[in-house]
């Protein structure tokens, strides 16, 4: 990736805020359309033709979904727009359109879109070209209102990359971690062999929350005791308490050491070491959430489509959108991602890796993925 365009941050008003069934910021699949959708305007001409545009790196700078709160959940703001033409007259009376929940949102974004192609000669003639397309397309459904600066930036190395990163703060990257999805999924089969991979997605997902058998008076203890005695036994107890709570999951030191000398402690501290082993639902308990399988700024997002059906001929299916192109039925793919500030990219190579590519196979699996031919 030695030469791209820089469209820096588009305010984009009333783009679509939902994906699959995960909502907040678009599919990366809208970022890619317009990509694409760039491209093909410019093999239209015949003087940029021999120029084409793979795939692009998406940064965040500024979103605001258009939602209320009701209580402690966030609802859209409800629209009210007629969905049909013409308008239904009702006993004579003009019927009013429905009031409709939509999934709305403004962004401000910059796309780093890489080129291949000798742009010799032509540079200032493709700025003017990309700036036309970006004014009269959409993005992720919504209106360009204004775009600060669009740019051609070549021969880029190493030595650009610090002025890059300045230029593009605050801003977030987004990052495709479907190999931590993988991997916890792997590991979570190995402990069960019927969980299954959606439990896992949900693992980084929803918050989660596990109870803590109440325990003050036994980390009072433990604490005194490493300060009265060379044992490690409070350590083993702080790493314990660390992790999530299950049963059966109480280091063997600490085991031992209660086992050793439960006869000589007093009888508050009994009870709760006894009610600690053996919770039931009566037992005072303290919520902690549960840490996700990985660290970072992880998020839902919709990675592209599985086929769900064979592909059917163009003009087989009645109602398709095109009646020139073959078509299937898909169904939304989800996966993991995470926003890494724009400072953490040090070297050209994070950079070439950021950059999202269409990916296909003979499976049916239609995807937006990273990594591709860098």
């Amino acid at each position: 990736m030695n030469q791209f365009l820089l469209i820096e941050r588009m305010k984009v008003q009333n783009a679509n805020a939902a994906a699959g069934f995960t909502w907040g910021f678009p599919a990366i699949t809208h970022f890619l359309g317009f990509t694409h959708n760039l491209h093909r305007r410019l093999q239209s001409r015949s003087e940029l033709c021999e120029l084409s545009l793979d795939g692009c790196i998406v940064i965040a700078h500024q979103h605001t979904p258009h939602t209320f709160k009701v209580g402690s959940r966030s609802k859209f703001t409800q629209y009210k727009t007629a969905q049909y033409l013409p308008l239904k007259f009702k006993k004579g009376i003009l019927e009013a359109p429905s009031v409709i929940e939509e999934a709305k949102m403004n962004m401000t974004v910059s796309l780093l879109i890489p080129v291949v192609g000798y742009t010799g000669g032509i540079e200032e003639e493709l700025l003017q070209f990309i700036r036309d397309c970006c004014q009269v397309q959409r993005l992720a459904g919504g209106t360009i209102l204004e775009i600060e600066q669009i740019e051609l930036m070549k021969n880029f190395d190493e030595s650009k990359l610090k002025s890059l990163r300045f230029r593009l703060l605050p801003g977030f990257v987004l990052q495709d971690r479907s190999a931590y999805l993988e991997k916890h999924f792997a590991g979570l089969k190995q402990m069960d062999g019927n969980v299954e991979l959606l439990d896992a997605w949900f693992d980084f997902v929803a918050l989660k929350r596990v109870a803590r058998p109440a325990c003050q008076l036994i980390d009072k203890h433990l604490a005194l005791l490493s300060k009265d005695s060379e044992l490690a036994i409070n350590d083993s107890w702080v790493a314990h308490k660390e992790e999530p709570f299950r049963v059966g999951s109480i280091p063997e030191v600490v085991l031992k050491y209660f086992d050793e000398n439960i006869d000589n402690l007093d009888k508050a501290l009994q009870n709760q070491w006894q009610n600690y082993l053996s919770p039931t639902e009566k037992t005072d308990a303290s919520w902690e959430y549960l840490k996700k399988p990985e660290g970072g700024f992880l998020v839902p997002i919709m990675t592209g489509y599985k086929a769900i059906t064979e592909l059917f001929a163009a003009g087989e299916i009645d109602g398709a959108r095109d009646a020139e192109t073959d078509v299937r039925f898909v169904e939304a793919v989800h996966s993991i991602g995470e926003w890494q500030s724009v400072h953490r990219l040090k070297t050209l190579e994070l950079w070439s890796s950021s950059v999202w590519k269409y990916h296909y196979d003979e499976e049916g699996w239609y995807l937006c993925r990273q990594g591709i031919g860098a």
